[in-house]
């Protein structure tokens, strides 16, 4: 019932905007350019962070790309929110919680490899290299996910 009547208002707010922007006062046509230049802005920078921290993940780089997934994780925060939708709040919590794990592992990593430089046994070095891949592996599920969420989210 509240999901279809925030559908309806969603709605008749996108109705007010095409019209305004058609037919609306000069001021009204320019408030109505000017929302959907943003909204456009905001889903294309969303999408271009995205495909360039995966590309950079495929590079093997990830410093820095848990705290710049994070960062677009809180910019859905508001979309979210906006959808209501108490299951993609969950999903939005829960890729939280992976961006915090993969947080600490990354600090981990980083950690292990200060310490061992170049006097690590070949074991610990092996132990590393798999915990770096691991981080890697995780956090390119973690960018899916995010996308899948995306998605969802543009087309509610």
């Amino acid at each position: 019932m509240i999901r279809s009547l925030i559908k309806l208002g969603l709605f008749l707010v996108a109705g007010i905007l095409i019209y305004n922007y058609f037919f609306g006062t000069p001021e009204e046509q320019e408030q109505s350019k000017t929302i959907f230049r943003e909204v456009r802005d905001l889903g294309k920078a969303s999408w271009d962070l995205l495909r360039a921290e995966k590309n950079k993940l495929d590079d093997g780089k990830y410093d820095g790309a848990v705290a710049k997934v994070g960062n677009l994780l809180d910019g859905l925060k508001g979309a979210v929110d906006k959808a209501r939708d108490p299951a993609m709040r969950d999903r939005l919590a829960e890729l939280n919680r992976q961006r915090q794990d993969l947080e600490d592992l990354q600090r981990k990593v980083e950690d292990e490899k200060l310490r061992l430089g170049s006097k690590g046994t070949s074991q610990e070095v092996q132990q590393a290299r798999r915990e770096e891949d691991r981080l890697k592996s995780d956090l390119r599920r973690l960018l899916n996910e995010t996308e899948e969420l995306m998605r969802d989210l543009e087309q509610q």
